[in-house]
């Protein structure tokens, strides 16, 4: 019983991660990073296996750093497309973006369109993400006058951590 209890949890924990693993944004800078992140199925046809931020963007102050491991980050809201129909508004807190749930096993994340602020006035806007995602085109590594924005990944593992970096 106790071996059967411990390969439980050892797969509930590795069904944890199958979002592609954790978001962790750096900003290494003096500027606000506000962002909207955006996670996909890289391999559905058309472009509409999706989920995108929309309601509030993520803001990381300058010299902090955030971890997310899933879509449920509290007041949050979500843009989800399964098909060519319309996005459907979820809050973060739905069950279906729920860790190990259909969607969050299926995408990962692959974009950041961000602005650079400081003492709440915009300076710079740009993108970036997965350079393999087509849908929405953008570089790895943008540059502004404020700041170079640049986005990879780590694999350990089954888990791949994606990075936004901030300097």
């Amino acid at each position: 019983m106790k071996k059967y209890l411990a390969i439980l949890g050892l797969v509930s924990l590795s069904f944890a991660h199958a979002q592609g693993g954790p978001l962790v944004i750096n900003n290494y800078t003096s500027y606000d990073f506000h962002t909207r992140v955006t996670a996909a199925n890289l391999f559905t046809p058309g472009c509409y296996f999706y989920v995108a931020l929309d309601n509030p963007e993520l803001v990381i102050s300058g010299g902090n750093s955030v971890s997310y491991n899933s879509y449920n980050i509290p007041g949050t809201t979500w843009k989800v497309s399964t098909s060519s129909s319309p996005a459907t508004l979820r809050l973060g807190s739905n069950p279906s973006l729920a860790l190990g749930g259909t969607i969050s096993n299926n995408t990962k994340w692959v974009v950041s369109q961000f602005q650079l602020y400081q003492s709440g006035t915009s300076l710079s806007v740009g993108a970036v993400g997965d350079t393999t995602y087509t849908c929405n085109p953008v570089p790895n590594i943008f540059n502004t006058p404020q700041a170079m924005v640049e986005w990879f990944t780590i694999t350990s593992g089954t888990t791949t951590s994606t990075y936004v970096q901030i300097y």
